[in-house]
């Protein structure tokens, strides 16, 4: 009898430490997917030009897109949002209300299924001497 209730707890132990596998496995493949995601809007906006960057303040991207703009559409539970903001080059936490600033900060937030995965910022400046 004592030996069936400890293998009897062992074995559900067991199944619980296997779920909790699981569930890591889950969220680490969904973290793993929206830092791509952020990067693939990354690289997009590499491709554009000085001038073209402030279009993508407010982009929404539901499907999101790749690298290359073209649209992930199997991936419609998945969302890219986009905001440009315009900061002071000699002090890039501060932002500035500027229609043509030297340097701007680009974030993304990946969201899943309505659910906020990850976020992603980096800074851009004007090269035009």
């Amino acid at each position: 009898m004592l030996t069936t209730i400890i293998i009897g707890t062992a074995f559900v132990a067991m199944l619980q430490l296997v779920a909790a596998g699981s569930v890591n496995n889950i969220e680490g493949a969904e973290l793993t997917t929206g830092i791509a995601l952020a990067r693939n809007v990354r690289e997009y906006t590499l491709t554009s030009t000085w001038a073209n960057l402030p279009t993508f303040n407010g982009a929404n991207y539901s499907p999101p897109k790749d690298s290359r703009g073209v649209t992930l559409t199997n991936m419609a539970n998945w969302q890219q949002q986009v905001t440009v903001q315009a900061v002071n080059p000699d002090n890039i936490t501060q932002d500035i209300v500027d229609s043509s600033p030297a340097a701007v900060r680009i974030s993304v937030v990946v969201s899943h299924n309505n659910e906020r995965v990850c976020d992603l910022s980096w800074y851009v400046f004007d090269g035009t001497p």
